[in-house]
């Protein structure tokens, strides 16, 4: 017998809170659950490079976020995924960041890269693909900005 899952129909709303301390310079310490996170610039950028930069994150957020969907989408899809290797790059023009009116100061582009193992068939990836692209919280606050997300899956 399977079981029948019935998508619930009210919002289900979780809350995510971090909070920021500013040390120095360009400096934050950022407080998420019981992890601290320092946010910083490199040198040529005026900070001290104590950390990753805000944007260095988004894409750590997105690869993260991806390993989380997939391993969550391959158990519910009943597929085997052994290893996930994942790398992204993004190009944005600064311009929007020193304050050009028509220029945004996010990406403008970003280049995503999956490396899978699994025994999962050509069209059982292309299911997980599918499905990992419409679930990942990440991916689509990026895409939903109008960013321009370029994925390539590879198969292992």
């Amino acid at each position: 017998m399977t079981a029948t899952v019935t998508p619930s129909t009210q919002p289900e709303i979780a809350t995510i809170a971090v909070s920021g301390n500013w040390q120095a310079g360009t400096h934050t310490q950022v407080q998420a659950r019981d992890f601290t996170l320092d946010v910083d610039e490199p040198p040529a950028l005026g900070g001290a490079d104590v950390g990753a930069n805000p944007i260095e994150y988004v894409l750590t957020g997105l690869t993260g976020c991806l390993g989380v969907v997939v391993q969550a989408v391959a158990g519910e899809l009943g597929l085997n995924v052994s290893g996930i290797e994942s790398s992204a790059s993004g190009d944005l023009d600064l311009r929007g960041f020193r304050g050009t009116a028509d220029v945004s100061p996010h990406f403008q582009t970003v280049d995503l890269q999956v490396h899978l193992t699994t025994t999962a068939t050509p069209a059982e990836v292309d299911e997980l693909r599918r499905q990992v692209t419409a679930r990942c919280p990440v991916l689509n606050l990026i895409t939903d900005a109008g960013v321009t997300v370029r994925e390539t899956w590879h198969v292992n």
